[in-house]
């Protein structure tokens, strides 16, 4: 491995407690047992750098990555600590602290950085693995989030209404084809990093139709939801001093083309724009019917709530050994952190040879059990 026995402080303490700036003798002082480093130093970033990634080439060769490697960016120097920026599952960024260490039983340095649990760990072995684990949960996630959106566009669709407007046979319903929700599933993805779910899926639903050639204007013309929907629009009812848009409970909203050869740049905005043409015949029968009512749910409390995902969560995992969503962040890093220590939650076959365990934490409202090697 390519980790020297050079240090790159600016001040270090030996393990009598003595401080030293940084000299000749300093690298000396920190290979004493108990040195530590008090202030690194930035001048020295491009030769730490260097010295990691050569390390992490030695170490898991064709393995790595591009983004595995360190750069100017990802390194920084705040307060004499040299700070890296690590991830998360959710990718999001956090500072994690890195260091350098000697160890005089064997005469190595090994550089550590401590861990989302506040825990000091192997940089070039363990990190390089919390990221390859990172990004295998975030394909998951990923699959996860893509699979329910064909469920979610059909959610949708019954809580929606949308027409087209003819000037001669009127304001007519639209039904969705398959290939319609392909195209809305597609769509879905793209609108969804940039609106809120719902106007991201009306966004999606306009534009897996053309714009109208007759009119210039989309295909889709109105959209309608009954109050009682669980609809999150930002223009509702009593938001920027608007009136409330109600017909016998139904909301409208009007799509409106931007000019330009663009299909997807039109704006929603709130009420039927479209005062001048009626509904079809057959459209005001269908808004003439009753909306089915649903049964009343009885609200469960909270604690009951995440105890039964809790449960969930933890069945899942004993049974496919997979995180599954119903459990809290901080839940999930406690499990993690169990699976990397070696700890089974499925029950070994043949139990001889495993110890079994309970573990309780303020972050579960129950115990439960463990298996590890004896």
């Amino acid at each position: 491995m390519s980790i020297s026995n050079k240090f790159f402080c600016k001040k270090c303490k030996d393990n009598s407690g003595n401080e030293f700036n940084s000299n000749p003798a300093c690298d000396s002082v920190m290979l004493l047992s108990g040195s530590e480093c008090l202030e690194y130093d930035p001048n020295k970033k491009n030769e730490i750098i260097e010295e990691i990634n050569d390390t992490w080439r030695d170490v898991h060769g064709d393995k790595m990555g591009d983004s595995n490697y360190l750069n100017s960016a990802t390194l920084k120097f705040s307060n004499g600590k040299i700070i890296h920026k690590g991830e998360t599952l959710e990718d999001a960024p956090y500072d994690e602290e890195i260091r350098k260490v000697y160890d005089s039983s064997n005469n190595t340095a090994t550089w550590e950085f401590k861990d989302s649990d506040n825990e000091w760990k192997n940089f070039i072995t363990d990190y390089f693995y919390v990221k390859e684990s990172l990004k295998r949960n975030r394909k998951k996630l990923m699959k996860e989030n893509m699979d329910r959106i064909p469920q979610m566009i059909d959610d949708k669709l019954r809580e929606f209404n949308f027409y087209t407007v003819d000037p001669k046979k009127g304001k007519q319903k639209i039904s969705f084809t398959d290939d319609d929700r392909e195209l809305m599933k597609n769509n879905f993805v793209d609108m969804s990093e940039k609106y809120p779910e719902d106007i991201a899926f009306i966004r999606s639903v306009v534009s897996c139709r053309d714009i109208d050639d007759k009119t210039n204007e989309p295909f889709v013309r109105l959209g309608s939801y009954r109050d009682s929907s669980n609809i999150n629009l930002p223009f509702s009812k009593r938001v920027n001093g608007l009136e409330k848009v109600l017909d016998g409970g139904i909301n409208y909203f009007t799509i409106m083309n931007n000019p330009g050869p663009d299909n997807r740049d039109f704006k929603i905005v709130p009420g039927d724009r479209i005062k001048d043409v009626d509904f079809d015949e057959e459209t005001k029968e269908m808004m003439s019917q009753p909306q089915p009512q649903q049964p009343m749910k009885r609200e469960e409390p909270f604690e009951e709530v995440m105890k039964n995902k809790e449960r969930k969560g933890l069945a899942s995992l004993m049974e496919k050994g997979e995180l599954s969503n119903d459990f809290t962040r901080p839940q999930k890093k406690i499990i993690e952190k169990l699976k990397r220590e070696g700890y089974l939650f499925k029950q070994p076959v043949d139990e001889g040879g495993y110890k079994k365990m309970r573990v309780k934490s303020k972050e579960f409202t129950e115990a439960f059990e463990v298996w590890k090697k004896s």
